[in-house]
């Protein structure tokens, strides 16, 4: 018998809480907005909204390509079967790899926050931050590991408490800051017009990439949810949606309370400074309080991501066996949480070598954000080319399972190939280079265990 995980587990508002903090607003806007200040400029407004239309697309496609099969493995299993097995299970180990880095980049914040408020002296101490993090990371991976009912609700006070916050701290810097602004409010930095150059654009493209990513956490969480075929895909759209707005908010707040030089200061760590500006000491620590909890937050939906998707590959028999193993008590794939816990501890001791906080996050962003490219294209084609034999069903399928997918897909990918070339060998290496490794389990875990992923025609 098939091994599956806990059907009806989850609501639907549960799995939309995930698909939010999957994509963890107070973190994204604390790591990411001094670089996309520093591609795009005053164009950040822009960035965001024209970059969530192919976010869109592909959210979109997720909610199809669900209600076609919805499982754990999410686009491993879609683009597998709608496309090639190999090509499914590279999609599947660039979602590893970009999550494992994901874990690293999101603690990282998390240890600052915390010495922030515990040992200031501390907070910029690349060792420190990163053994903190680790911390953080190892508390989550306990708390996922006792059940998916635990882990949901304490991501529904998780993900209440830093939308609040944000809108909170948003809100009364643009309020504090409207008569003396540090850049009086323009429509003009929503104007495509305001990036200047292409290369301005991509860059501001391929960072918004790294903001959106996370909500897809929800289709991952399908097996586990009431109403599998639908509430997924819904959530994992209206996830987006929400999103959006909490980001075009924090940068038109950014943009009006800081000048360009408090921004680059603060690269790493801004909504800390951006409370300051919106609330006196000691209230301003709400700020640094909401990227710890987004930043917990965000670990917990990378962590479920993972392992839910180590669970699918296993019970497809395309990676080990141990990766699939439930544990007896709490119906959690566990190994999965370990092995991918033993990785990003190895990545955590690699980051406390390099010299700065704001270095470590810059090179992890842009190689994020290719890897996103890379995934999400995969799933936008894998839904049009399945959904391409239905598309005379009617203008609806042909408008939104093929022809929004597709678009969105390839504008995804031209993102992340134009920009490698600009990125430097190391964000080369570590995007491109994660992924090629996966073809060596590929080859030899196909040859071992010639699972019926990669033979069973009749399931695709």
């Amino acid at each position: 018998m098939e091994r599956s995980l806990k059907n009806g587990a989850l609501s639907f508002p549960d799995t939309l809480t995930m698909a939010i903090a999957g994509s963890a607003p107070a973190y994204s806007i604390t790591v990411s907005t001094a670089a996309l200040v520093a591609a795009t400029g005053v164009a950040g407004p822009a960035a965001l909204w024209i970059a969530a239309l192919p976010i869109m697309g592909i959210a979109v496609a997720f909610a199809y390509l669900n209600r076609w099969r919805p499982d754990a493995g999410a686009a491993y299993v879609w683009v597998g079967r709608a496309m090639h097995p190999a090509l499914g299970f590279l999609a599947g180990w660039a979602l590893l790899s970009l999550s494992t880095i994901f874990n690293v980049a999101a603690a990282l914040p998390a240890g600052q926050a915390t010495l922030d408020l515990f040992a200031a002296g501390r907070s910029h101490d690349v060792g420190w931050v990163a053994g903190t993090g680790a911390a953080w990371f190892l508390g989550v991976l306990a708390l996922i590991t006792f059940g998916i009912t635990v882990s949901a609700k304490a991501q529904v006070v998780f993900t209440l408490l830093e939308i609040f916050a944000v809108v909170l701290l948003c809100g009364l810097a643009i309020f504090n800051t409207r008569a003396m602004p540090a850049a009086p409010f323009s429509w003009d930095w929503f104007f495509p017009s305001a990036f200047g150059t292409f290369q301005s654009f991509s860059a501001g493209m391929l960072v918004a990439l790294f903001y959106y990513f996370g909500w897809d956490v929800s289709a991952n969480l399908a097996e586990e949810t009431a109403a599998a075929n639908t509430a997924s895909g819904i959530a994992c759209i209206l996830g987006v949606l929400v999103t959006v707005g909490l980001f075009v908010l924090a940068q038109v707040a950014v943009q009006m309370a800081l000048t360009p030089g408090e921004i680059e200061a603060n690269g790493g760590n801004l909504l800390p400074a951006l409370g300051a500006a919106a609330l006196p000491a000691p209230w301003s620590a709400i700020a640094v309080l909401a990227v710890l909890v987004s930043a917990v937050a965000t670990i917990e939906t990378q962590l479920l991501q993972c392992t839910r998707l180590l669970f699918s590959m296993a019970r497809d028999r395309v990676i080990g066996g141990a990766m699939g193993r439930l544990h007896p008590r709490f119906q959690t794939p566990w190994l999965a949480g370990f092995a991918v816990a033993g990785v990003t501890l190895f990545l955590f001791a690699g980051s406390a070598t390099v010299p700065s906080i704001s270095a470590l996050m810059s090179d992890l962003i842009n190689a994020i954000g290719v890897q996103v490219a890379f995934y999400y294209a995969l799933a936008g084609i894998a839904c049009a080319w399945h959904y391409r034999k239905s598309m005379r069903s009617g203008w609806r399928t042909l408008a939104f399972a093929v022809i929004l997918p597709l678009m969105s897909a390839l504008f995804v990918a031209c993102v992340g190939i134009y920009q490698l070339p600009h990125l430097g060998w190391r964000v080369s290496f570590l995007s491109i280079g994660s992924i090629v490794i996966g073809v060596a389990p590929l080859v030899y875990y196909r040859q071992r265990h010639r699972g019926r992923f990669y033979h069973d025609e009749g399931v695709r």
